[in-house]
Protein backbone atom coordinates (compact mmCIF):
# COMPACT_ATOMS: atom_id res chain seq x y z
CA UNK A 1 0.00 0.00 0.00
CA UNK A 2 2.60 2.53 1.00
CA UNK A 3 4.47 1.99 -2.56
CA UNK A 4 1.66 2.52 -4.23
CA UNK A 5 1.27 6.10 -2.18
CA UNK A 6 5.09 6.56 -2.94
CA UNK A 7 4.22 5.77 -6.42
CA UNK A 8 1.13 8.01 -6.68
CA UNK A 9 3.39 10.47 -5.13
CA UNK A 10 6.38 10.42 -8.01
CA UNK A 11 3.52 10.41 -10.23
CA UNK A 12 2.57 13.86 -9.17
CA UNK A 13 6.03 15.26 -8.84
CA UNK A 14 7.17 13.64 -12.41
CA UNK A 15 3.72 15.49 -13.99
CA UNK A 16 5.17 19.09 -12.23
CA UNK A 17 8.42 19.32 -13.21
CA UNK A 18 7.42 17.77 -16.68
CA UNK A 19 9.28 14.52 -16.51
CA UNK A 20 9.26 10.97 -16.47
CA UNK A 21 8.55 9.20 -13.07
CA UNK A 22 11.87 7.34 -13.26
CA UNK A 23 14.15 10.40 -13.40
CA UNK A 24 12.51 11.37 -9.98
CA UNK A 25 12.93 7.63 -8.05
CA UNK A 26 12.88 4.32 -9.77
CA UNK A 27 10.70 1.64 -8.48
CA UNK A 28 13.57 0.20 -6.75
CA UNK A 29 14.27 3.15 -4.62
CA UNK A 30 10.69 3.52 -3.92
CA UNK A 31 10.78 0.07 -2.77
CA UNK A 32 13.20 0.77 -0.50
CA UNK A 33 11.21 3.10 1.18
CA UNK A 34 8.03 1.59 1.25
CA UNK A 35 10.19 -1.52 3.25
CA UNK A 36 11.91 0.66 5.53
CA UNK A 37 10.04 3.71 6.17
CA UNK A 38 12.62 6.36 6.61
CA UNK A 39 11.59 9.08 8.83
CA UNK A 40 14.46 11.68 8.95
CA UNK A 41 16.77 13.30 6.42
CA UNK A 42 19.50 10.53 7.71
CA UNK A 43 17.79 7.43 6.93
CA UNK A 44 15.94 8.75 3.64
CA UNK A 45 19.78 9.72 2.50
CA UNK A 46 20.36 5.80 2.99
CA UNK A 47 17.79 4.97 0.83
CA UNK A 48 19.29 3.53 -2.86
CA UNK A 49 19.33 6.56 -5.31
CA UNK A 50 19.34 9.25 -3.03
CA UNK A 51 21.62 11.82 -3.26
CA UNK A 52 22.42 14.77 -1.81
CA UNK A 53 20.56 16.97 -4.49
CA UNK A 54 17.62 14.13 -4.31
CA UNK A 55 17.05 15.15 -0.21
CA UNK A 56 17.05 18.49 -0.95
CA UNK A 57 14.75 18.18 -3.29
CA UNK A 58 12.71 15.20 -2.64
CA UNK A 59 13.08 14.85 1.23
CA UNK A 60 10.10 16.61 2.52
CA UNK A 61 7.65 14.84 0.52
CA UNK A 62 8.02 12.11 0.34
CA UNK A 63 8.83 11.66 4.52
CA UNK A 64 5.91 13.23 4.83
CA UNK A 65 4.01 10.79 2.88
CA UNK A 66 5.48 8.03 4.39
CA UNK A 67 4.78 9.58 7.92
CA UNK A 68 1.30 10.32 7.07
CA UNK A 69 0.83 6.45 6.38
CA UNK A 70 2.28 5.43 9.63
CA UNK A 71 -0.03 7.90 11.11
CA UNK A 72 -2.87 4.83 10.30
CA UNK A 73 -1.18 1.61 9.65
CA UNK A 74 1.22 -0.29 11.86
CA UNK A 75 4.70 -0.88 10.33
CA UNK A 76 5.44 -4.07 8.65
CA UNK A 77 8.72 -6.19 8.97
CA UNK A 78 10.18 -8.08 5.58
CA UNK A 79 12.33 -10.68 6.65
CA UNK A 80 14.82 -10.17 3.21
CA UNK A 81 15.52 -6.59 4.73
CA UNK A 82 18.85 -5.10 4.57
CA UNK A 83 20.53 -4.72 7.84
CA UNK A 84 21.45 -0.92 8.04
CA UNK A 85 24.20 -1.05 10.03
CA UNK A 86 26.29 -2.94 7.56
CA UNK A 87 26.68 -0.83 4.40
CA UNK A 88 25.36 -1.77 1.18
CA UNK A 89 28.58 -2.70 -1.15
CA UNK A 90 28.56 -0.83 -4.55
CA UNK A 91 28.10 -3.83 -7.30
CA UNK A 92 31.48 -5.11 -8.42
CA UNK A 93 31.98 -5.66 -12.15
CA UNK A 94 32.98 -8.86 -13.47
CA UNK A 95 36.35 -9.52 -15.90
CA UNK A 96 34.95 -9.61 -18.89
CA UNK A 97 32.40 -6.14 -17.74
CA UNK A 98 35.72 -4.93 -16.93
CA UNK A 99 37.63 -5.40 -20.26
CA UNK A 100 35.20 -4.13 -21.93
CA UNK A 101 35.00 -1.13 -19.75
CA UNK A 102 39.07 -0.77 -20.35
CA UNK A 103 38.56 -1.35 -24.37
CA UNK A 104 35.39 1.58 -24.19
CA UNK A 105 37.80 4.15 -22.45
CA UNK A 106 40.47 3.32 -24.89
CA UNK A 107 38.25 4.76 -27.28
CA UNK A 108 36.94 1.52 -29.52
CA UNK A 109 33.14 2.13 -30.36
CA UNK A 110 30.18 -0.26 -29.09
CA UNK A 111 30.75 -2.16 -32.42
CA UNK A 112 34.39 -2.32 -32.38
CA UNK A 113 34.18 -4.17 -28.56
CA UNK A 114 31.36 -6.54 -29.66
CA UNK A 115 33.57 -7.42 -33.04
CA UNK A 116 36.71 -7.54 -30.90
CA UNK A 117 35.70 -9.78 -28.15
CA UNK A 118 33.03 -11.82 -30.10
CA UNK A 119 30.32 -10.22 -28.43
CA UNK A 120 26.60 -9.37 -29.70
CA UNK A 121 26.16 -5.80 -29.30
CA UNK A 122 23.94 -5.82 -26.65
CA UNK A 123 26.11 -7.63 -24.33
CA UNK A 124 28.14 -5.00 -24.64
CA UNK A 125 25.82 -2.24 -23.57
CA UNK A 126 24.73 -4.27 -20.69
CA UNK A 127 28.34 -4.55 -19.47
CA UNK A 128 28.85 -0.54 -20.15
CA UNK A 129 25.48 -0.37 -18.19
CA UNK A 130 26.72 -2.47 -15.03
CA UNK A 131 30.05 -0.10 -14.86
CA UNK A 132 27.43 3.17 -14.91
CA UNK A 133 26.07 1.78 -11.76
CA UNK A 134 28.72 1.27 -10.48
CA UNK A 135 29.71 4.40 -10.79
CA UNK A 136 32.89 3.76 -13.15
CA UNK A 137 31.54 5.44 -16.45
CA UNK A 138 29.73 8.90 -15.29
CA UNK A 139 28.41 11.38 -17.23
CA UNK A 140 29.52 9.63 -20.62
CA UNK A 141 26.32 10.56 -22.97
CA UNK A 142 28.42 12.29 -25.45
CA UNK A 143 30.04 8.96 -26.35
CA UNK A 144 26.67 7.10 -26.77
CA UNK A 145 24.72 9.83 -28.29
CA UNK A 146 24.61 12.73 -30.81
CA UNK A 147 22.22 15.63 -29.01
CA UNK A 148 19.75 15.29 -31.80
CA UNK A 149 19.56 11.56 -30.50
CA UNK A 150 19.69 12.52 -27.24
CA UNK A 151 16.42 14.79 -27.77
CA UNK A 152 14.62 11.96 -29.86
CA UNK A 153 14.85 9.38 -26.84
CA UNK A 154 13.74 11.89 -23.95
CA UNK A 155 11.13 12.62 -26.39
CA UNK A 156 9.95 9.23 -26.63
CA UNK A 157 10.60 8.41 -22.56
CA UNK A 158 8.18 11.63 -22.08
CA UNK A 159 5.41 9.30 -23.21
CA UNK A 160 6.33 6.42 -21.17
CA UNK A 161 5.31 7.71 -17.47
CA UNK A 162 7.18 4.12 -16.02
CA UNK A 163 10.09 4.84 -18.20
CA UNK A 164 9.83 1.18 -20.15
CA UNK A 165 12.29 0.51 -22.53
CA UNK A 166 10.27 -2.13 -24.01
CA UNK A 167 7.65 0.40 -24.27
CA UNK A 168 9.76 3.24 -25.39
CA UNK A 169 11.26 1.36 -28.07
CA UNK A 170 8.20 1.13 -30.62
CA UNK A 171 7.89 4.53 -29.81
CA UNK A 172 11.48 5.26 -31.78
CA UNK A 173 10.83 2.56 -35.09
CA UNK A 174 13.14 0.14 -33.02
CA UNK A 175 16.07 2.32 -34.46
CA UNK A 176 18.05 2.38 -30.73
CA UNK A 177 19.49 -1.24 -29.37
CA UNK A 178 17.18 -1.77 -26.20
CA UNK A 179 20.74 -1.72 -24.43
CA UNK A 180 21.13 1.37 -25.56
CA UNK A 181 17.75 2.96 -24.43
CA UNK A 182 18.83 1.56 -20.79
CA UNK A 183 21.80 3.18 -21.12
CA UNK A 184 20.39 6.37 -21.61
CA UNK A 185 17.43 6.15 -18.82
CA UNK A 186 20.15 5.37 -16.16
CA UNK A 187 22.00 8.13 -17.51
CA UNK A 188 19.15 10.50 -17.58
CA UNK A 189 17.98 9.56 -13.41
CA UNK A 190 21.87 10.44 -12.33
CA UNK A 191 22.33 14.09 -11.10
CA UNK A 192 24.42 16.50 -13.34
CA UNK A 193 28.12 16.85 -12.10
CA UNK A 194 29.15 15.96 -8.86
CA UNK A 195 27.19 15.92 -5.81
Amino acid sequence: MLFDRLRGLRRKLADERGVPAYIIFSDVSLREMARNYPTNAGEFRRIAGVGEQKLKDFAEPFLSEITDYLATNSRRTFSENIDLRFPQRRPRLNDSQTETLRRFQRGESVDEIARGRGFVRSTIYSHLLAAIECGKLPQSRERFFTSAQEKEIEAAFRQVPDGRVVDVSPLLGGKYDIGLLRIFRQLAAQPHGKE
